[in-house]
């Protein structure tokens, strides 16, 4: 299954390069003697992907998605099966409908080019500030990342995710799925480490957020 991760870490120009250093210890296919495995949880990422979108889903409201939505129920709107990603058009006429109903029910959106479906290209909102985030945004995962203390690589510092294999079943996390709340999360960890400590892993404004699509 495919699972939508946000990862919260430091600026960077190099924001792949960064995800690779973050994401290697969970990766199920690493073939490291100090590779834990015990933890890992995919398989392949990218960023974007399905969820390619979603933050700014999440400005525009549940009514009007709800609504938008009723609205290509009761046009017809057809699509072809689900299975590597977005939904397709199908058939492929109906693309410049449903883009002009995207635009008339969503005039501040900011893309012109319905989201929903995989004939949207762009990448609005994958990577974007924590200041611009929508903390109330939903997803099944998120990380913060920071700068090792000693060495100065990036690495995960806080992990919350909707539900956690403890080796017998799948147990809920005391998380309401919010990025919101895992930043806060994140910031009550580390509140009652010292000033200097803290600082360099408690998220700040000018942090990244990029959204990340994990198979596992």
């Amino acid at each position: 299954m495919h699972y939508q991760l946000e990862v919260v870490m430091p600026p960077t120009d190099d924001v792949e390069a960064a995800l690779k250093q973050i994401l290697w210890p969970f990766d199920e296919n690493a073939n490291d003697d100090d590779h834990d495995k015990r933890h890992a949880f995919y398989d392949y990422w990218q960023i974007g992907g399905r969820w390619s979108g979603n933050k700014m889903l999440a400005t525009l409201g549940e009514d009007r998605l709800d609504a938008f939505h009723k609205m290509l129920h009761d046009r017809r709107i057809t699509v072809s099966g689900l299975r590597w990603g977005k939904p397709t058009l199908q058939p492929t006429s109906q693309v410049a409908e449903v883009d002009m109903l995207w635009r008339r029910s969503f005039p501040d959106a900011p893309v012109s080019v319905c989201p929903l479906f995989d004939n949207y290209k762009g990448d609005w909102g994958d990577v974007m500030s924590l200041k611009d985030a929508p903390l109330a945004m939903k997803c099944s995962h998120v990380i913060v990342a920071a700068l090792d203390y000693k060495d100065e690589t990036l690495e995960a510092v806080y992990m919350i995710q909707e539900s956690m294999w403890n080796g017998v079943t799948h147990t809920k996390a005391a998380w309401d799925g919010t990025l919101g709340a895992a930043i806060e999360g994140c910031m009550e960890k580390f509140k009652n480490y010292t000033p200097e400590y803290a600082a360099k892993r408690t998220p700040q404004p000018d942090w990244l957020v990029v959204t990340v699509d994990y198979h596992s």
